[in-house]
Formats: structure tokens, sequence, C-alpha cells
């Protein structure tokens, strides 16, 4: 059968079949998005418009997206409706203009989901309520509150019968468990949990965001494997032409591989604090104490460029002290560790 007589089929049904049904069919084939889209956009069944409009999000349709959102927005069904008003926050955290890498309300986000009236036996609104906290976490650097969401969705996950919203849903744990393991500093996890989602996904943008992690993540450990991720997260935003993809790649996570590795021949950066990371790996250590000196306020990754540049251990420590005790980031505060070590020698 065609796969536009399978659409067809769906659209001339007078009972909607369920959308795991149809997906099962369209799985794989090389006009599944397109048809998928369609359907998504034609159901008019409440569990087939909250399924579809997870559907869309992971698949990074965000066009579409968007469409369905302004179907359901006003929806007589209340599932419908606050499952509309959670997507509608999801869109607007992912939809930032090209040099924009982090959204500029993450509180405002968690607050707006947290108004809502959710019931305990909504589990799936439960769950969507959780991802929205543990992106907005993650936003703001508060690694360590990530994981008691993580548990919350792997108990209301068990009361997911739908078996394409399931998997859907397992499949953003994953990613969020891929990151807090990455944070923690537990890095097979983190490798096992990246690795099954590259195999699992059709989406390049989540592929493409699993590579710059995986990238970081072997900064310790390999030029040549971090790079390599990097190459891979760098051709996959240029072959979408998402331009903050290229941005965020091409000016943080590039130049920091090259400058922990004193591999910067080449290597530019727009921004300042990267500028000064890569002055400090070409060891001008006046051009990167200058520009740290200029800002108001030090991250815990500029105050471990500037104690580096300066050979202060106070600096350093403080660094250290600020990725576990605000960020719960126990990966990146190796960093301030090594230089403390290396100072000490």
């Amino acid at each position: 059968m065609k796969r536009n007589q399978i659409v067809r089929d769906f659209l001339s049904n007078e009972k909607e079949m369920p959308l795991h049904v149809v997906y099962q069919q369209l799985k794989g084939q090389p006009n599944e998005f397109k048809d998928m889209s369609d359907i998504c956009l034609a159901s008019k069944n409440e569990a087939n418009q909250c399924t579809s409009m997870e559907y869309l999000y992971a698949n990074g349709l965000f066009h579409e997206l968007k469409l369905l959102m302004e179907k359901t927005k006003y929806a007589t069904n209340k599932v419908v409706r606050k499952t509309s008003r959670i997507y509608q926050v999801m869109y607007e955290r992912k939809t930032l203009s090209a040099k924009q890498l982090k959204p500029d309300s993450p509180a405002k986000y968690i607050q707006s989901v947290n108004r809502l009236k959710i019931n305990d036996n909504e589990y799936s609104l439960k769950i969507l309520r959780d991802l929205v906290h543990i992106y907005c976490y993650f936003d703001l650097h508060q690694y360590g509150r990530i994981g008691t969401f993580n548990q919350s969705i792997k108990q209301n996950l068990l009361y997911v019968k739908d078996p394409l919203l399931y998997d859907l849903f397992e499949s953003r744990l994953n990613e969020a468990l891929f990151n807090y393991h990455w944070k923690r500093n537990e890095l097979i996890l983190s490798r096992k949990y990246g690795y099954q989602l590259l195999t699992k996904t059709n989406n390049q943008r989540k592929q493409m965001d699993i590579h710059n992690v995986l990238a970081q993540g072997y900064l310790f450990e390999s030029y040549e494997q971090a790079m390599n991720h990097v190459s891979i997260a760098m051709e996959m935003a240029k072959q979408m032409q998402n331009e903050r993809a290229v941005y965020g790649l091409k000016n943080f996570t590039l130049p920091f591989i090259a400058s922990y590795y004193q591999r910067t021949e080449g290597i530019t950066s727009e921004d300042k604090a990267e500028q000064a990371h890569i002055a400090l790996a070409e060891n001008d250590l006046d051009k990167c104490i200058h520009i740290l000196e200029g800002f108001d306020e030090l991250t815990p990754f500029q105050q471990y460029y500037l104690g580096r540049a300066k050979q202060d251990k106070h600096l350093l420590r403080t660094s250290y002290q600020r990725f576990i005790e605000e960020r719960d980031d126990y990966f990146y505060a190796k960093l301030p560790l090594e230089a403390l070590n290396a100072l000490d020698q």
C-alpha cells in the first residue's frame, strides 16, 4: 500500500485510528515526516492530538507543531488545552535567535507550567511539566535539581499506555539522563544513553545536540574524539542551515576544546570569554587578564581562566567551589582542580 494511501485512509475513516497504529505503517519510510505531519495536523481525536504534539516536537518539526498548537490552544478538552500550553512553552524555548544560546527566562517558563492545574491521574501532563523543569534547570545551570524530575518521569511513564507516546517520552527521559550523568561526571552511563539515542532517533537536531555534548564529554580524554564529535555536529548544523547551532559550535564548543589542548591555530570566537581562553592557550596572559578583568562578574569558567592566567590558587579554589555548590557540575569542576594540582607540583 502506498504511503499516501495510508494518509488518505486515515483522513477518510469516520472513526479515527490511533496514531501509534498509523505510525507503525509509516515508520522509517522516506516520506514518514511528511505523511505523519499531515496526519498529526488532521487529527481530531483528543488522544491523537496530544501524541501528535509530542511526535512533532520530538522530531524537530516545529513549524507543524506551531500549526497544531494554534489549532488546540482553545480546545474544549481540558487535557488537550493544557498539553498545548506546555508545548507552547517548549516551542518558545527552542526557537531562539541565531546568537542566543540560552532562553532569557527559564524561571518564567517554570512558573507558567506550575500554574496549570494538573490532576494526579494526568500522567502525560505530569511528565511534560517535569520535562520543562529539567530543561529550565539545565538552562539555569542548576544541574543537581534535575535528578528528582528524572525519577518522577520514570514513575509516571509506567502509566502511559499509548506505545508511541511511551517511546517518545522514554527517549526524552534518556536524553535528560544523558545530560544529567555527564554533569555528575558519570561518563560511562552518560555515553551509554548518548550512543543509544544516536541509533534510535531520526531527529537530526537531536543527534547534533548529542554530538555536541559527547564532544565536551571527551574533553579530558581525547582531543581527536572530542573534535570528531564537533565536526559531525557542525556538519549537521550546516546541512540543516541551523544558524544558532553553527554559531554555538563555532564560538563556544570548538574554541573551548581547542584552547584546552592549546591547538588554536586559525581558531577564533566572537565570545569575549572564549577570546580570553584562546589568549590563555597561546600564552598571551596579559590579553587574557585584560579581557576578564573588564567583566562586571565572572562565571566559574571565567574565574578558572583568570586563575590560570594569574596562577592564583584562591581564584581556582573559588571556581571549583562554585562549579560544585552553585551548579552541581562535577564534570567541569575538574578544570580548576586540574589547574590547582598542576600548581602544586
